[in-house]
């Protein structure tokens, strides 16, 4: 019981509004002209703590609000924008679809919990063990359908063991715009292990916002402390299909869901999922590494609708 509630009790703190990250941007206010319009749902600007239960699939998933950061993320966004593209007088469009953040620390959280209920020197062990993870930053592409038709919000806030392997604290966080007619959306995966002097969540945003703004690159190129874990290929769908199939059989008779495959599986790569599995007539399972995620696929769309846990 001390150990649930002590769960709780960090969980909860973890979600209160700490004080503003302020960061001093230099000449942000020649940005002011450039018009942005923002068309983010109101949820996405807003703290929400998904659950304080430890025992539930939602725990230590947070959606991180803008009062955290001063200039907020689309002020910094309007004047990264700026920088790139309107430095030099000419006009331009720019409209934000979504700008969110989440926090994924529930191995941070339960191994506290642990501790706590271990005591003593043991207890310390295991805690520091766990809060001394890192991971390394990356952005890829994501798609705007693919992330309306995740149902249960808190999935978006999931990481597979590839984006993160020791299971660190992360911030997650997907960027949409549309600039002068071609439209980006990225998703970035950031350690919340803070680095010499720079605010973890700070330097997150930051990141995710160069990473997005050098898709719109000639290139594609983008900063080089990122990496670009690609979604599913056409090629490797057509791999995971044939695989699927019997050998000597028709990919796409072997079985009823054997077309689906490559939907679903692009499905569970916009959640940051590893290779899904057939699981019936139109479903699939996805390994998310701790968890799966059930995939459905219905009408020519496939979305995620729950999670099973495998292991804790």
């Amino acid at each position: 019981m001390k150990r649930h509630f002590f769960a709780l009790l960090m969980l909860a703190c973890a979600g209160c509004t700490p004080a503003v990250t302020k960061l001093n941007v230099a000449d942000i206010s020649k940005s002011d002209a450039l018009q942005v319009t923002d068309k983010r749902p109101a949820t996405e600007k807003e703290n929400k703590i998904f659950s304080l239960l430890i025992t539930s699939k939602e725990y230590g998933v947070i959606r991180t609000g803008d009062v955290h950061l001063s200039p907020p993320p689309v002020r910094l966004l309007q004047h990264e924008v700026y920088q790139k593209f309107a430095a030099d007088g000419g006009a331009h469009a720019v409209t934000v679809y979504h700008f969110v953040i989440y926090q994924n620390m529930r191995t941070q959280l339960r191994a506290g919990a642990i501790g706590a209920g271990l005591g003593g020197a043991l207890g310390s062990v295991v805690g520091n063990a766990i809060a001394s993870h890192d991971a390394a930053s990356q952005t890829h592409l994501t798609d705007e359908m693919s992330f309306n038709s995740i149902s249960e919000e808190y999935l978006r806030g999931q990481y597979n063991a590839s984006e993160n392997p020791d299971n660190a604290a992360v911030y997650i966080i997907y960027v949409d715009t549309d600039i002068d007619g071609k439209k980006i959306f990225t998703r970035t995966v950031a350690s919340m292990k803070p680095h010499s002097d720079q605010n973890p969540l700070a330097g997150a945003v930051e990141l995710a916002i160069r990473n997005h703004l050098a898709r719109y690159d000639t290139s594609g190129a983008v900063v080089a402390s990122a990496t670009q874990p690609s979604a599913v290929s056409a090629a490797t769908s057509a791999t995971l299909v044939a695989a699927a199939a019997p050998a000597g059989s028709d990919a796409q008779s072997a079985s009823p869901n054997a077309g689906m495959l490559p939907m679903a599986q692009s499905a569970a790569s916009q959640i940051g999922c590893n290779a899904v599995r057939p699981n019936g007539d139109t479903t699939f399972t996805a390994s998310c590494g701790s968890y799966e995620v059930v995939i459905d696929c219905d009408g020519g769309k496939c979305h995620p609708t729950h999670t099973v846990n495998t292991h804790q």
